[in-house]
């Protein structure tokens, strides 16, 4: 069993199923030490009766998975989405911090702007460029639309972007004006975006479930749930373990401590000049010549990376350094004080305390009885003529694909104590 979890069941008119929601009580629990940034998506179901398989998702501060909710739907409409996100937000209340991430399917925005009214919304930039670079005119290569494309909504300054963009405009002007003319900036431009969604701007997380459950689609409900249920056991348990398996000293995620690492040897050749040592204020002077202001009190830099990415940029970083050496032994200050509560270890292993169960054998399941004087018929399906599309051996592709060793840096830290500790001695 897993206690605190929700589950709901809707038939039609004629008792046959229609839909199914269920959010697992040790997830509930669990975000509420997560970023509140939730990624929605829908993928097909591979059976005779079609269908859609529904996640609701969010990402854990070391760039994993964390699964929230899970559904079945006949199809991507107002009243599936709807019904869907109205279940969500029995486990998951409506919220000002809230910010939700899909593509940009009508009934997914109309649902949320219904059920969700406090919360934000924006679209996932990987499936806008998919629109945009259908814009492009003829002779462009739309790899390139993308990839200028993303450089625009990933600039951090407004600056910044207006530049980008001026220039995406003078290069695909269709593309351009497919962006203006129908989405809204703020949904898809960071540096216009009016909240917290750090550095979280694709479904990708969705997307990356529905490849994992591609086998799964194909089987009946019942062992298609348990299935569901048993990765996410797997999952929780197996990031349960890292976080259990960080050191002691350690403050922030992996993750995060590695770039900070990675941005410490520039810091340290930047000159910083202070400007309000009571307010803790300084100028940092950039690779690229620019003087930023630091604000270390509110957590703020002229560069925006630090504030929307909530982890200290190389602005920061240089401003920390300074203040350490200037108040020699006597300093408190850390650079971890600059990171965002989610980033600490400490929260991170707080999503994960709860344990999720996986579905114990038919033979020891206990059922009331008004459970077991229900019934629903399956969904009316309409057989489909023709031989299977698919090859007789499946898996036969799959073989011929060399999997590549990658070395994942989130789980090995760097010794970022060796930029700091110098400096107070």
């Amino acid at each position: 069993e897993n206690p605190g979890s929700k589950t709901n069941v809707q038939l039609d008119v004629d008792n046959r199923f229609e839909y199914l929601f269920v959010a697992l009580g040790a997830s509930i629990e669990g975000f509420q030490w997560m970023r509140k940034v939730i990624v929605v998506d829908a993928t097909f179901l591979k059976t005779v009766y079609g269908g859609q398989l529904v996640f609701a998702t969010a990402q854990d501060p070391n760039h994993h998975h964390y699964p929230i909710a899970f559904g079945i739907i006949d199809s991507e409409n107002h009243l599936s989405w709807s019904w869907f996100l109205e279940n969500l937000k029995a486990v998951i209340p409506d919220d000002p911090e809230l910010v939700f991430v899909s593509d940009r399917h009508k009934s997914i925005i109309n649902g949320v702007s219904k059920v969700y009214p406090l919360a934000r919304h924006v679209h996932c930039i990987w499936h806008l460029a998919q629109n945009v670079k259908g814009h492009a005119q003829q002779g462009v290569k739309r790899d390139d639309v993308v990839d200028k494309f993303i450089q625009c909504a990933h600039a951090y300054t407004v600056s910044e972007f207006r530049q980008e963009f001026d220039d995406f405009t003078k290069r695909y002007p269709a593309c351009a004006k497919f962006l203006v003319d129908k989405v809204d900036v703020d949904r898809w431009a960071r540096c216009f975006f009016e909240g917290d969604k750090y550095n979280l701007d694709t479904s990708n997380s969705c997307e990356s479930m529905n490849s994992v459950f591609r086998k799964d689609r194909k089987l009946s409900l019942l062992p298609m749930v348990d299935k569901i249920v048993e990765k996410f056991a797997f999952w929780s348990n197996k990031y349960r373990n890292e976080c259990a398996s960080m050191p002691c000293t350690k403050v922030v995620v992996p993750y995060v401590e590695n770039l900070l690492h990675e941005r410490c040897p520039v810091a340290k050749c930047l000159t910083v000049r202070e400007v309000n040592g009571l307010e803790f204020q300084y100028d940092v002077v950039g690779t690229d010549g620019v003087t930023y202001l630091v604000d270390l009190a509110s957590r703020t830099c002229m560069c925006r990376m630090f504030d929307i990415d909530k982890y200290p940029c190389v602005h920061a970083i240089a401003a920390v350094m300074a203040k350490i050496k200037k108040d020699g032994r006597t300093s408190t200050l850390s650079i971890y004080d600059m990171c965002s509560k989610y980033y600490l270890v400490e929260t991170w292993s707080q999503a994960y305390v709860k344990t999720i169960y996986t579905v114990p054998h038919v033979s020891v399941w206990s059922i009331p009885e008004d459970v077991m004087k229900l019934f629903a018929y399956p969904p009316d399906y309409t057989a489909k003529r023709g031989r299977n599309k698919e090859g007789r051996h499946p898996s036969e592709g799959e073989s011929r694909k060399k999997k590549k060793k990658t070395s994942n840096k989130c789980n090995r830290y760097k010794n970022l104590g060796d930029w700091f500790e110098p400096m107070s001695r």
